[in-house]
């Protein structure tokens, strides 16, 4: 933290609306201080690593990196800047690889600035792990990378199977460890987790 009376904070987040609501909230707030903005999350790298503020408002989904690569390098280059999510998203397993990769805590889009500015104090003053102990390996095994990229373009099983030269049996093993590792019940909603993650390209 810069100083007893004053939090600096970096907002990222692809919507301008969204951000220009948040730095109108924070800069109303006593002892906060907005030093930068981002729009992708080679952005909020960036300004973080330029500005070293105290928190990153960091969105999920934005483009550029994964959000995982984004927490690791921010940990691992500013480790005294902590990362608060802000996401509408209230998945536990996103939730968890995202604190297993770095992050402090979360706070919906939807929360009252009073929760906001309350999270972000609440971040500062928890003490922050040492870096370089986050586990920032992939979700995915890289064969179920490639199960979950052809189930994103809408293959079957059976298509799979001849695409990766591999067994009908196989595929489905495939697919019940990939919804298990991200928490999903169908395709469409592992398809959507992987892309949060950076497991496969966002179609965004």
């Amino acid at each position: 933290m810069t100083g007893a009376a004053s939090v600096t904070v970096v907002i990222a987040d692809d919507h301008e609306l969204f951000r220009e609501g948040l730095r109108a909230m924070l800069t109303a707030a006593d002892g906060v201080r907005v030093v930068g903005e981002a729009a992708t999350h080679d952005e909020a790298y960036e300004r973080t690593i330029a500005t070293r503020p105290d928190v990153l408002l960091l969105d999920v989904e934005m483009p550029g990196v994964p959000v995982l690569s984004t927490i690791s390098r921010v940990r691992a280059e500013a480790p005294g800047t902590r990362i608060l999510i802000v996401t509408m998203h209230r998945d536990r397993v996103l939730a968890n690889h995202l604190r297993a990769a770095g992050a402090a805590g979360f706070v919906s889009k939807s929360a009252p600035a009073s929760e906001l500015v309350d999270a972000i104090r609440s971040t500062v003053a928890t003490p922050s792990p040492a870096p370089g102990m986050e586990h920032t390996a992939s979700v995915l095994s890289l064969r179920e990378k490639e199960v979950m990229r052809l189930i994103a373009r809408g293959l079957t099983n059976d298509d799979i199977a001849r695409s990766l030269s591999i067994s009908v049996g196989t595929v489905k093993r495939h697919n019940t460890n990939i919804f298990a590792k991200l928490g999903a019940t169908s395709r469409t909603e592992a398809v959507a987790k992987a892309s949060r993650l950076g497991e496969i390209e966002s179609s965004r």
